[in-house]
């Protein structure tokens, strides 16, 4: 088993290799810039010029794709949001326009992808992975980069995750969040009332790996935990851990529009998301529950 992983310096991606090499499992990236960070053999490869170093795929069996630009790393102008589905799509045809012509057998490709896949909105319904995508920005972005990925399934299993808010430490909206709570100026934003599907890291990490290890995970699995919480829920669970007394008001809807502009509603709304499809195949989450999870992290 080799496995080449798209993207793989990020926290998900560096969490993920390091369980890999962990279990003996040879693993590669492809990455923009050539570092050392994981200790694994890095080849470089430019989307945006279809640029693709060959090597990179000798001997791979997996494929784990992670590549994408950041969501909420710089403001949303046209330009901005080109590069976050172009950064997703286009990796993912490139991977497989090489593939192709270099005749390459590969036993799974698993694909990344978010729970903004039902848009940033608010409601009341729990979503599964039957529903439709929602007509916003984000959810038109999560069906393009599921639809590059499913182009895998004529030569290969395909899996997707639909990732929910990554709760780590070091990086992220917990770190963002917990900062502002510790330095005692931590709020719930807007209402406070919109629902944010979270996953701890380790779960996020071993869910990568249960597809990789089982045959049967197939098609398009939501990534959250069990438990549905609210951004007030989740600010008020941080300052208790972190011993901080919420005090302030919430942070105004207009000022974060302000700050963010489109970029806000993903801050601002949220919807409940159910994890029942993955644990019908015999996967059990670690942390089910916010406390669990925010105890294991802050400790």
């Amino acid at each position: 088993m080799k496995i080449l992983i798209t993207g793989g310096s990020g926290t998900l991606g560096s969490a993920l290799t390091q369980k890999l090499l962990k279990n003996n499992i040879e693993v590669v990236h492809l990455t923009r810039e050539k570092n050392s960070k994981n200790d694994v053999k890095n080849y470089l490869w430019d989307w945006t010029k279809s640029e693709f170093d060959e090597n990179s795929l000798t001997g791979v069996t997996h494929i784990i794709h992670l590549a994408g630009a950041g969501i909420a790393d710089k403001a949303w102008t046209n330009s901005r949001k080109n590069t976050i589905v172009k950064s997703r799509v286009l990796t993912a045809r490139l991977l497989l326009s090489k593939i192709k012509s270099l005749n390459i057998n590969i036993t799974t490709f698993i694909s990344a992808s978010a729970v903004g896949y039902y848009g940033a909105q608010i409601s009341e319904k729990t979503f599964e992975e039957n529903d439709e995508y929602y007509e916003d920005f984000i959810g038109n972005c999560c069906k393009q980069w599921e639809n590059a990925a499913d182009q895998f399934s004529a030569i290969t299993r395909v899996s997707k995750f639909r990732l929910g808010v990554i709760l780590d430490k070091n990086s992220g909206a917990l770190l963002k969040i917990a900062r502002m709570v510790k330095n005692r100026i931590g709020s719930p934003l807007g209402t406070g009332k919109q629902y944010m599907p979270w996953i701890h890291l380790e779960d996020a990490v071993n869910l990568f790996y249960f597809a990789i290890m089982n045959d049967e995970i197939k098609g398009t699995f939501n990534a959250v935990a069990e438990e549905i919480i609210t951004n007030k829920d989740l600010t008020l669970k941080i300052g208790k851990v972190l011993n901080r007394k919420i005090w302030l008001p919430n942070v105004p809807s207009f000022i974060l529009k302000f700050i963010y502009g489109e970029m806000s509603d993903t801050i601002l709304k949220g919807v409940k998301v159910s994890n029942k499809k993955i644990k019908s195949l015999d996967y059990k989450f670690k942390y089910q529950k916010i406390d669990e999870a925010l105890k294991a992290i802050y400790p």
